[in-house]
């Protein structure tokens, strides 16, 4: 009997255009992952009449589905998934006559209407979810490591080979399978939110960073069902339910003095960018992933006693600002820009 190995496996993922149907991959919409966390929760409401001792039958209950899609962070290849969460994307912009294109991805107050079909081919079947929403994203990473990028996601329902076979996924092709975004080629810029625009004497070195941005979405049961003998109920596009949160936390290897306990203290708040910078698209353009945020303030500094070095891991709270800070042209908690090779709005 065939099994299937982890390495086998194959993914994608197409933007769709009207909640409850799915949308076949094709070219370009394939997708590295690592083990995904995507499950589909029913239970069964059993019959608990009174005048029988053994229950004999139950009804399936309304449909869950929810988990994570982790990855490695690439220049290249994960654009929809990272513009489905922020909700304003747009046309990218080509670098003189070369094939490197400038990007922006803003976040959107909602993302109504933005959702995906993800696939994941097993070999002799695909398992399909028609309907996908990206509810969170986690960026993260540390000294010697690549980055990972973790969406958060909340589905309608998973089918096996519904829109998506082993047929069609003939047509699915990987759109970036190299460029992994590595930790050291970041650089990390931190001031006060009222300095100057942040520059080269505003570097700082973390260990690690990690930040987490999550949409409060809920999804409601009453219009969508599965149909069929066994139907089950099926949750709609969800929608807000809630204000967004936004968390940054920075690991710095030594704790040298009291500056950040000081402005803990004080209140001080914080604008920082991210910069990675990757390899050689052509003429001076080179592959660039950035992520701003106008706004930090400082939740903890979290200096902990041990027998070796003394870390200090710093978390903030991002907000949105203001007025754009010096050096910015944003109010909206984070934006995510750079350069790679996609031509096309990721939204359209």
């Amino acid at each position: 009997m065939s099994a299937v190995a982890g390495t086998e496996l194959k993914f994608g993922l197409k933007k769709a255009a009207t909640w409850g149907t799915p949308v076949a991959c094709s070219a370009s919409d394939g997708l590295l992952l690592l083990p995904t966390g995507i499950k589909r929760d029913a239970g069964v409401d059993t019959d608990d009449s009174l005048g029988q001792f053994w229950a004999k039958d139950g009804t399936p209950g309304a449909v869950k589905v929810e988990g994570d899609i982790p990855s490695y962070l690439r220049y290249d290849g994960m654009d929809l998934l990272l513009a489905l969460f922020m909700g304003i994307a747009g046309a990218p912009v080509q670098q003189a006559a070369t094939a490197a294109y400038a990007y922006t991805y803003d976040l959107a107050d909602n993302t109504d209407g933005l959702f995906a079909t993800f696939a994941k081919h097993m070999k002799t079947y695909v398992s399909e979810v028609p309907s996908l929403k990206i509810a969170g994203l986690t960026l993260k990473g540390e000294q010697g490591k690549p980055l990972q990028l973790i969406a958060n996601c909340i589905g309608d329902n998973m089918v096996e080979d519904g829109t998506n076979t082993t047929i069609t996924f003939n047509n699915v092709t990987i759109a970036e399978v190299a460029n992994r975004i590595q930790f050291a080629q970041g650089v990390f810029r931190l001031n006060d939110q009222g300095a100057i625009a942040l520059a080269a004497g505003d570097k700082i070195g973390p260990s690690s960073f990690e930040m987490t941005a999550k949409r409060k979405l809920t999804g409601t049961y009453g219009s969508f069902v599965t149909g069929g003998a066994n139907s089950q109920d099926l949750i709609d596009e969800p929608v807000n339910d809630g204000a967004p949160e936004v968390t940054l936390k920075l690991q710095f290897p030594k704790h040298t003095g009291k500056t950040r306990l000081t402005e803990l203290g004080a209140d001080t708040r914080k604008k920082m960018d991210i910069t990675f910078t990757g390899g050689l698209i052509a003429s001076t353009y080179y592959r660039e992933f950035k992520l701003e945020l106008p706004h930090l303030q400082l939740k903890s500094v979290d200096v902990v006693d041990e027998t070796g070095i003394i870390k200090e891991p710093v978390e903030f709270l991002v907000h949105a600002a203001t007025a754009a800070p010096a050096g910015m042209t944003l109010t909206k908690p984070f934006r995510l820009s750079g350069i790679n090779t996609r031509t096309t709005d990721p939204l359209a």
